[in-house]
């Protein structure tokens, strides 16, 4: 039977981590000084990404237009390009970009889930339209009172549709 008596070991391996980094961790005027330097290098990119991702936008749904607005693989092509645009806009200064493709998205999302509903160009082209504005313009920000009008204007499109965008529909 074995001893029972005696009790376990406990053993703290070496930390190697903290070795290298010591006790006071990083700089912190050094982290703030490399958020900036990639914020403003991101500002400068982001403007080539974006239009290019609108030129992809703009060949997806002219395919579509083209072949078959309901294609669920060109839907699903737009839909991504949509993803893509959403996440860095708000991240770059272009929030009017991130509630742009929010809608669309939620349209072709809406779209590609009900059978009954056909993606319609009178609802997506407006959206290709309205991102070509505020890129072109570079229109960071939420635009002002041009910027509001221009999305309250594409969501209430949007909500006819019976699509839902973020609770609202």
């Amino acid at each position: 039977m074995p001893d029972q008596t005696k009790k376990g070991e406990f053993i703290d391996p070496p930390n190697f981590l903290k070795m290298k980094v010591g006790n006071g961790g990083f700089d912190k005027q050094t982290i703030k000084e490399a958020e900036n330097a990639i914020q403003v290098l991101g500002q400068k990119m982001y403007q080539q990404w974006a239009d290019k991702d609108l030129g992809r936008l703009r060949e997806a749904f002219d395919e579509l237009r083209n072949t078959n607005l309901d294609d669920p693989v060109g839907v699903q092509s737009m839909l991504r390009i949509c993803w893509d645009m959403k996440g860095l806009g708000g991240s770059f200064g272009f929030p009017l970009v991130t509630e742009i493709t929010h809608f669309l998205s939620n349209y072709l999302e809406h779209c590609a889930n009900s059978p009954e509903t056909s993606v319609s160009a009178a609802v997506v082209q407006p959206h290709i339209d309205a991102l070509y504005v505020v890129l072109s313009q570079k229109i960071a920000g939420d635009g002002g009172a041009i910027g509001r009008e221009l999305v309250r204007g594409l969501e209430t499109v949007v909500l006819k549709t019976g699509a839902r965008i973020g609770g609202r529909g």
